[in-house]
Order: C-alpha cells, then structure tokens, then sequence
C-alpha cells in the first residue's frame, strides 16, 4: 500500500477538532481548539492551534484530507470567497420569514421528498440576508464545510469559480436527494426567489476538488494535499461509528440522541429523515430530544454531581423491577411537540438510604433515554423489514461501561462501542475515491475497529421488556396531559 498521511477536520458548533492518520490506520494526531465565536478568522485560528503544523511540513508523504462541519450553517461570500456577513448557525431561527414561506406548495413538496423546511433551515436565513440587499453583494451561498475546502485549494487573490457542495451539506439548502443524481429543487428557488445562480453544484461525498495551495494551507502544513469534498458532522459521525454498510445502525449518543440507520430506500416516516449516504443509498436519521442534555442537568444541578460519579449510584440499587419511569422530552424527534417535556412516573418516598434513591432516579433516566433509543432499533426493523442484530454506539454517552451494559441488555442484542472520532468519518469517501483504500471492508478493518463488545444480560433483559414495550404508548399519553399538538407515531 502506498504510504499516506490521512487528515480529518471536524468544525464544530465550539471548536475544531484535527485527526491524523496513517495508511494503517494509526491515530498519530489529535487535538482540539475551543473557539468563542462563529467566524471564519475564529475557525481558522482554531485550526492553526489544532493543526501538527510542523510534523506535517516534515512528512513528505502523500496527504489527503476533508472536512465535515454542522448541517444547516450558512455562509454568504464573495467572488474571493471573503464572507458578507459572519456564519449564519444552525440553530439561529427566522420565524417571520418562514411564516412567509411556509405554505408554499414548493415547500410541501419538499416535505413529501423527505426535506422538512423549518425556522431553523437555511432557507428563511438566506431570504432575511436577500431582502436586506446584502445578497446581491454575493457570488456564493455554502455550508462551512465547502468554505474551507476551497480557502485551503484557491489561493488568496484567485476567484472562486465552478463550486460544489456535497450533497449532505446541499440537503437542508433545498436539494431534492430523492433523486438518483441529487439537484436543487428548483420549484423552490422560483418561488422563495433566491437566486440559483448562486448556489454551487451538488457532488458526491469525498470527490476530488484539487491540490491545497492557498497561503492558509502552507501556514496549516497542508501545503499539496489533496482535498476532498466532505459531509456534514452528523453524517460523518455515523461513518465513524460504524454506518457503513445497507443494514447497519450507528447511536450517537450526547446531549441529544442520534440514530443513523444505512437503507437503500427511502420510506418516509414521521419521525425519520433522510441524507444520501454518503457512499451508497441513504441514511435514515433522526435528531431526538434533549435527553443526554437532561441527564446533565439533572445530575448536576440538582444531585451536584457529575454525570460519571452519579452512575456509580447504580450500583446501590438491589431490586431493579422497582424503578420510576422517565420520560424524555418531545420537542424534537419522534413527536416534534414544543409542549411535550419531560416526567418521571412512579415517582415514590422510598424508606430506604440516599444512596440508594439517588441510585433508582439516575437508572430511571437512564432507562428512558435507552428505551428511547431502542424504539429506533425496533422502527428500523419494521419499516425497512431487516433484522438488526447488532448496534453501533459512538458518542459522549457510550463511555459509561455499566450504560452500555443496560443499552445490550435493553436493545437484546450487542452493541459495539467505538470512539468519537468524527474525522476519519469525513474522509471514508475520500480512501475510496483516492484509490488508496479498494473497498470499504478495508477501510473498515484498518480504521473502525471497536475498543469494545457488550453483550446482553437477559435477566436484566427479562426485568426491562414489560416497561421497553410500553414505552411510546406511556410517552405519546403524556403528550396529551401536556396538551397534544399533533401527534405521530414510531410504529
């Protein structure tokens, strides 16, 4: 095999994290720069303190690198690829500008493609920055993600023609990936007005784009690498976790829950989305509720303790059939119901130590968000008629061994734990085109190897079924004591 250092940069909501690799699949490098705000000199600053920037000068193998960033970040340049106005988050609403847009029939019709257009989506963004004027300022409307693939190719004073954006990134622009060759969906862009002259190319993940030549990439040591189109974070975590392959189920597990199912069809369903894969078929998706995030608060607000310590509670627990009941919110994913927050049932003023009731209430919160992710392994199997026989666990949850061994034991099946290492995610499609990898068991086999397998319990599956069953029905019932909107449903 040709010798290769293999470089992942993962932009985040609060940092850049870097990955460097070689052709064996060896981590030499990792690191991560914290930033205070969303700008393109905070990004590149963070690189420049992330970057082995020296190591990489002195290493005259070949280079090959990509970037993956968050899903639905906007950014608005010029013909240099200078910004008009700083990122645009993801998480930043206009909700006057899509109260305008939102009944569009083209906005409906990207609804049934599987492409929900929200407060949050880039595209009420983009229509507030045309009515100020500022648009017709611009060449290009991007995702991070394409910025800084093309800062590192084009050098300073040369103009940003021909771009294109993968199609992970293209999917919350307005691209209809139903497709077999993923486009903008024009009827949208007619009728919200933005211009599509504006937009780049969608492409496929992990195509060639050039050499790195521009003087930030001498100053990152990245000067001829070459460069590779990426993804968007979410999907690049999937990768990383394993969701390679048609069949195969990645969690991501952190302030939210994020399952990734690899399909080769699209069945739409409430409660679901979908990416293209970024190899091959699609990836069902769903971005669920602030469950992790609840964990968190709960521990340390009001047990004051840390997530890690308020596990071991767990342990003082003798009797697990005599458990409270949480309830994650549902403000997101399965329901997409602002009203529906959080509960514990079965709550009860045990006469028993504090150790042990701290313990029932961290293990019932546990189990609710557990019970939460199970119910997209039991969906999956339904909707798309396969036999799961193994999950995928990757994230800042997964490094408790005693939540991993409820998740086996909860799920009925193994779990496979791997490290949350999203750069190598991104540049999987790039190992392939580059030719340095000839399929994707290879890659597989030198880069995605879990630090761990664990398998079921079955008493402790036997104890947690009657409740993992009953679940939905419990959680879609609460919904209505907070006041139902409308309700949807995982089966």
């Amino acid at each position: 095999m040709q010798e290769a250092l293999i470089i992942g940069i993962d932009l985040g909501t609060s940092g850049v994290k870097v990955e460097v690799y070689n052709e064996h699949g060896r981590l030499l490098f990792e690191n991560r720069a914290e930033f205070s705000e969303q700008t393109v000199d905070s990004w590149t600053i963070a690189m420049k303190q992330t970057m082995p920037i020296e190591f990489l000068k002195t290493i005259r193998k070949r280079k090959i690198m990509s970037v993956d960033s968050t899903s639905g970040t906007i950014l608005i340049v010029d013909e240099y690829g200078k910004p008009i106005v700083n990122p645009i988050m993801y998480y930043e609403k206009e909700v006057e500008y899509y109260n305008r847009i939102k009944n569009l029939r083209s906005i409906k019709e990207l609804a049934e493609l599987g492409v929900d257009v929200t407060p949050a989506s880039p595209i009420p963004k983009i229509m507030r920055i045309m009515e100020s004027g500022l648009l017709k300022n611009a060449k290009w409307i991007i995702s991070p993600t394409t910025w800084i693939l093309y800062r590192l190719v084009y050098k300073e004073d040369r103009k940003w023609v021909d771009l294109e954006m993968d199609y992970t990134n293209a999917l919350k622009f307005g691209a209809d990936v139903a497709k077999e060759t993923p486009r903008w969906y024009e009827p949208l862009f007619e009728e919200t007005g933005i211009p599509l002259d504006k937009m780049p190319k969608i492409t496929e993940c992990g195509n060639y784009i050039g050499l790195a030549e521009s003087d930030l990439a001498r100053e990152l040591g990245l000067d001829g690498a070459e460069v590779y189109q990426g993804m968007t974070d979410g999907n690049a975590a999937a990768l990383a976790g394993g969701a390679l392959k048609e069949g195969d189920l990645s969690i991501y597990g952190g302030t939210t829950v994020v399952p990734k199912y690899v399909t080769g069809v699209m069945k739409k369903h409430p409660a679901i989305y979908y990416h293209r894969h970024p190899i091959k078929g699609y990836m069902a998706s769903a971005a669920t509720s602030f469950a992790g995030g609840f964990l968190s608060w709960f521990t340390e607000k009001l047990l004051g303790l840390s997530v890690g310590d308020a596990i071991k509670y767990v342990d003082y627990v003798d009797n697990m059939g005599d458990i409270p009941l949480f309830m994650p919110p549902g403000d997101r994913s399965p329901f997409n119901d602002p009203l529906l927050k959080a509960a514990i049932m079965r709550l009860y003023p045990w006469d028993e130590p504090r150790e042990k009731i701290v313990g029932k209430l961290v293990l019932s919160i546990l189990m609710g968000i557990t019970f939460l992710e199970y119910s997209y392994v039991d969906l999956f199997e339904k909707l798309f008629n396969n036999v799961i026989k193994e999950v995928r666990l990757t994230g800042g949850t997964v490094k408790s061994k005693k939540w991993n061994s409820l998740r086996a034991s909860i799920y009925e099946r193994p779990v496979k734990i791997y490290s949350e290492r999203i750069g190598i995610g991104a540049v999987i499609p790039a190992l392939l085109k580059s030719k340095l990898f000839r399929n994707l068991d290879e890659i597989e086999s030198t880069f995605l190897i879990p630090h761990e397998v664990v398998y079921p319990d079955l008493s402790l599956s036997n104890v947690f079924r009657k409740d993992r069953d009953l679940f939905i029905t419990r959680w879609r019932g609460l919904q209505k004591i907070y006041g139902e909107s409308v309700p949807t449903s995982l089966v």
